[in-house]
């Protein structure tokens, strides 16, 4: 096992992904770029949850730093 593999395995497991059967530092990098989008997926469905209960409940916009969080998570930028 190459110093790398040993490495991003040890990353990956640190951050809570899995390293499945990786037995090569691509492997590994193709489990990691699975586990990236599924969370990439559950961040935009949740996010798009937020944003309808802000359009039923207006009120939820005062929360403070939401429309920041909202923004950062998108990626977008706010000087919120």
């Amino acid at each position: 096992m190459s110093d790398d593999k040993e490495r991003l395995a040890a990353w990956m497991m640190q951050q809570g992904f899995a390293t499945g059967h990786g037995d090569t530092t691509e492997e590994l990098l193709d489990d990691l770029s699975w586990q990236v989008a599924e969370i990439k997926a559950q961040r935009d469905e949740l996010l798009e949850a937020l944003e309808y209960a802000i359009r039923q409940v207006p009120e939820f916009a005062t929360v403070p730093g939401i429309s920041a969080a909202i923004a950062k998570a998108k990626g977008e930028h706010t000087d919120e």
